[in-house]
């Protein structure tokens, strides 16, 4: 399928193919093309448009939310995880351009990149349509997912979920620790390694490309055990 074939489902009528172009590169692609350009600066503007519509639309659907809970809400929806779920419902893979050695290893599936397209795509979007063109793109793919009625309950904040809990058991030494830090050239990223640490020892490990994603899914991991033994 085709970027234009792709858009036409969307009700969406591109003007300029090669803003699309851009934002569906990826590094690997760009590098052995030597091409001027990646998805990354698209990306980097992809990201606050999403920050600030999803803060919008948070604002006038849940109007009952205080602010420490929809900063929550915001959080999940437009981290990896949620992004490249997205990314995947709507076959987004099948048009990224990808150089051989992703390919290789199926990058097409990897939530960081699909995440990174979702970003700059939707940075592509907003140039060559306006926010006219940009809404209905979000209403037919994020607000979509927003709008389920179990969305507050999937974006779950496993860090607080943890510290209630650990509250709960009167419980206070809890601690964060990056153990590791690794740079991907070709993503030009940071994969982080967090473990989570009680009372001196190591209860839960998680990864990320942000520390804040890392230490997530580190709790995530910490809670499972810890919840464990109450189910046996």
């Amino acid at each position: 399928m085709n970027i234009k074939n792709f858009f036409e489902k969307y009700n969406i009528k591109i003007n300029d193919q090669q803003i699309y172009k851009e934002a569906l590169t990826h590094n690997s692609y760009a590098n052995e093309r030597k091409l001027k350009y990646s998805y990354q600066r698209l990306e980097f503007l992809g990201d606050a448009i999403l920050q600030m519509y999803v803060s919008k639309f948070l604002f006038f659907h849940y109007s009952k939310l205080g602010e420490g809970e929809l900063t929550r809400l915001r959080s999940s929806t437009v981290r990896e995880e949620s992004l490249s779920r997205i990314a995947k419902d709507i076959n987004l893979g099948q048009l990224i351009r990808l150089g051989h050695g992703e390919l290789m290893t199926k990058g097409y599936e990897k939530q960081s990149i699909l995440a990174d397209i979702f970003e700059a795509l939707t940075a592509a979007v907003y140039i060559d349509q306006n926010e006219d063109g940009l809404l209905i793109w979000l209403e037919q793919t994020l607000f979509k997912y927003m709008k389920d009625p179990t969305f507050i309950n999937v974006t779950k904040d496993f860090k607080s979920e943890l510290q209630e809990l650990l509250q709960s058991e009167k419980r206070s030494d809890l601690k964060y620790i990056i153990e590791n830090e690794e740079f991907f050239v070709n993503e030009n990223k940071t994969l982080y390694t967090v473990s989570v640490n009680l009372d001196g020892q190591k209860f839960g490990v998680g990864k990320g490309y942000s520390k804040q994603e890392a230490e997530q899914n580190a709790a995530s991991d910490c809670l499972s055990k810890l919840k464990k033994p109450l189910s046996n």
